[in-house]
């Protein structure tokens, strides 16, 4: 997917008169003026043809002195956007200088649609929220983006408790391609039999929830590459940064429309991240994780769905938090039940597997939030919509409920060892070849039925993961690595053995060289320690020992013997 940005000449506040009109470079085909609408264009900064994405931006101008307005409710407006025709979009949102936000503020928008001027809606603006002011320190403060689907008009008015609007007050908007559709031929009419969209073809994380499960496997995603994001929106932004562990899961809502059809639901993802990146200079979409009406979960912020993913939801307590959308208004619309199961399926998946309590406190930054919170736990705002908000003590036994089953050798293991050994949990639990491995900021606990639940670090991990872990031709560790001889250590595994020693090459032995090396009693036995691994010969393997070699004949399968 691409973007093209373009900057819209506005029409200036009702009844001063008209901006002017600059021919749309390539415009999309249009439906006529909405009758008192001033009349804008936009010009497309350098794009490429076939974008997708369309932001543009356009001035909502401070209120002249002597010029005073006053909203029904009696407040001053201190800046206004006339009602404008712009070119058709399906995404909103207005954004400022943040240093010079006033206090009190407050933001009205009215949207034109094929079906005429609605009504003047409240768009949400959260002090603090998005990236901390250390991380995105150039970001602009904005409003929440509102999904209105397609419209082709807009008008905005501001208030504020001290009189005076901040500066560089922008409307931004944003249209998506929906099915190979603009907003603009959608509105025109325009008809294609388009491919479903990629929420279509995949199963819902949404379904009805029986029982508990034995594990808690990451629930279906529609990743990133699958909802269309565009790399470009991210390129040149610092790379993804981390927390040690996922501690406690924000839910939010995104504020928009709660009616759209599954076919938007990936335009409305991309189109959030177009406005935090494009309008609000963020460096990627803000949440973590998405979840439409439907039940599909959309992967959110890059660098790993599984990793700890400093997201940009929660201001200062975005590190070891983990911020989930809904999409859509829940201050107004009822959550549907598939998005309640999608969200209880991601919360214990995402609590479940990194091992942390569902009940109980964690604190970040100083502040205090239990295990499942909404946003306004964090935040003076409505967030994630008092109808989700009302929720969440429910939610939170629905998922101790999911997670009744689900009994982790790794977790004990690990209690066992303690956060000093192993650090916190940065990869969830996961399911690998049979058996499951976990991912520490100090190393690794893999468990299988077989072999058991073993703990690798350092060098010994570094070893195995070369050798490509447990796909590779060593499988599962049998023992935690143990000192032997002088200042040797090993590590057994179910097909074979790495043998350590400070200053000196590892030795990786497996396959039919390590079996006749097991009758020989390995290194206790008359061929002593290796001094080298495995090393591929004219038709087989070789490896050498202190008084002796093993070499592997491909052609017969056998392993002979060469004694010192």
């Amino acid at each position: 997917m691409r973007v093209v940005v373009a900057v819209v000449a506005a029409g200036l506040l009702a009844g001063t008169g008209v901006g002017p009109v600059v021919p749309a470079a390539a415009a999309s085909p249009r439906p006529s003026s909405p009758a008192g609408v001033a009349a804008g264009a936009a010009t497309s900064l350098p794009a490429d043809d076939g974008s997708d994405t369309v932001v543009s931006s356009q001035p909502v101008a401070p209120v002249a002195a002597g010029a005073e307005r006053t909203t029904a409710s009696g407040a001053d407006v201190v800046a206004e956007l006339a009602p404008t025709q712009i070119e058709p979009f399906g995404l909103l949102g207005i954004t400022w200088d943040p240093a010079t936000t006033p206090a009190g503020i407050d933001i009205e928008v009215q949207v034109h649609t094929a079906d005429g001027w609605g009504a003047w809606k409240h768009v949400e603006y959260v002090f603090d929220e998005g990236p901390a002011a250390t991380e995105e320190s150039d970001a602009r403060a904005g409003t929440t983006p509102l999904w209105v689907g397609s419209a082709d008009g807009a008008a905005v008015r501001m208030t504020s408790s001290t009189g005076t609007a901040p500066a560089d007050v922008r409307l931004v908007t944003v249209d998506p391609e929906i099915d190979g559709l603009s907003s603009a031929d959608r509105a025109s009419g325009v008809t294609r039999s388009a491919a479903k969209s990629v929420a279509q073809r995949r199963p819902s994380s949404g379904d009805a929830i029986k029982g508990s499960p034995r594990f808690p496997a990451l629930p279906r995603l529609i990743t990133r590459r699958q909802w269309g994001a565009d790399p470009a929106m991210t390129e040149s932004c610092y790379p993804p940064r981390y927390g040690r562990s996922a501690k406690m899961v924000f839910v939010h809502h995104t504020a928009g429309s709660s009616r759209y059809t599954v076919s938007e639901s990936p335009a409305i993802v991309r189109s959030i991240l177009a406005y935090h990146t494009q309008a609000q200079d963020w460096c990627d979409i803000g949440y973590n994780a998405l979840i439409d009406r439907f039940g599909n979960i959309y992967e959110g912020r890059r660098g790993g769905i599984r990793k700890p993913v400093r997201g940009a939801h929660s201001g200062d307590y975005n590190t070891n938090s983990v911020g989930v959308s809904l999409m859509g208004n829940f201050q107004k619309a009822e959550p549907s039940r598939r998005i309640l199961n999608a969200l209880v399926r991601f919360i214990g998946w995402r609590l479940g597997t990194s091992f942390s309590p569902v009940r109980g406190a964690v604190r970040l930054n100083g502040a205090r939030f239990a295990r499942i919170s909404g946003h306004r736990d964090a935040m003076s705002t409505s967030c994630p919509g008092g109808n989700v908000y009302d929720r969440i003590p429910h939610i939170r036994r629905r998922v101790v409920h999911y997670l009744d089953d689900y009994e982790s050798a790794a977790k004990r293991k690990a209690g066992r060892l303690g956060d000093r050994t192993t650090g916190k949990v940065f990869m969830g639990e996961q399911g690998a070849h049979g058996g499951t491995y976990t991912v520490f900021t100090k190393g690794r606990i893999y468990a299988s039925s077989g072999p058991g639940v073993h703990w690798l670090s350092g060098r010994p991990l570094s070893v195995f993961r070369k050798a490509r872990g447990v796909s590779g031709p060593l499988g599962w560790p049998t023992i935690d690595p143990r000192s032997i001889v002088g200042r040797w250590a090993m590590v057994a595994f179910g097909n074979g053995r790495i043998y350590l020693r400070a200053g000196r090459p590892a030795r990786v032995l497996y396959g039919r060289i390590v079996d006749r090396y097991a009758k020989l009693d390995y290194h206790r036995g008359r061929l002593g320690l290796p001094t080298s691994g495995i090393r591929k010969v004219t038709g087989g393997h070789r490896a050498r020992f202190q008084h002796g070699t093993l070499r592997w004949h491909r052609s017969s399968n056998r392993v002979t013997v060469r004694w010192h």
